[in-house]
């Protein structure tokens, strides 16, 4: 399995297809709850979010969260 195989475009609009060495590259090896937070590192939280997002797309995700929620968030990390 190459290393090109694993990597995990960033997320489109529309929801797509994650490969099977794709979730075993990102996916944590087991669910854990650690003081209150999905694994131990922020990296790993990561890593599994940037997958659901491919697997989910942007456009539904969006709709997870109130619109000013997003424009606050995009605000402090783009201003």
């Amino acid at each position: 399995m190459s290393e090109e195989s694993e990597e995990v475009r960033d997320p489109d609009l529309d929801p797509r297809p994650i490969t099977i060495h794709q979730y075993h590259a990102y996916a944590p090896e087991k669910f854990e709850l650690l003081d209150g937070y999905l694994f131990y590192s922020r990296e790993d939280r990561q890593r599994l979010l940037k997958l659901l997002l491919v697997n989910v797309g942007l456009l539904d995700a969006v709709k997870l969260v109130p619109e000013e929620r997003w424009r606050d968030a995009l605000k402090r990390v783009y201003e």
